[in-house]
């Protein structure tokens, strides 16, 4: 089953998905990762550190792990998490 909730109460829309609010809650102003690299979408399916992914999911996942810092702790001072709707 795939996870459309986040424990903040975050329902998955039709037009915003669990990784979107995922990196909403994650993706720092300045782009910058928990490496110390800048991450962001610089062409078709590419990241600005040089990643190149195969599809929008495998760079929405890279993205998730580039910003999600220890603890998973969100910019807004929560840990959001992805639980399953049923």
């Amino acid at each position: 089953m795939t996870a459309t909730k986040c424990s903040c109460g975050f329902t998955e829309l039709a037009d915003e998905t669990i990784t979107d609010h995922l990196l909403v809650a994650f993706e720092p102003d300045d782009r910058t990762g928990t490496d110390g690299q800048v991450h962001e979408e610089g062409g078709p399916l590419t990241c600005a550190c040089g990643f190149a992914a195969a599809t929008g999911d495998d760079l929405d996942e890279h993205f998730l792990k580039a910003f999600t810092p220890a603890g998973a702790i969100g910019r807004d001072g929560h840990r959001p998490e992805a639980i399953d709707a049923g």
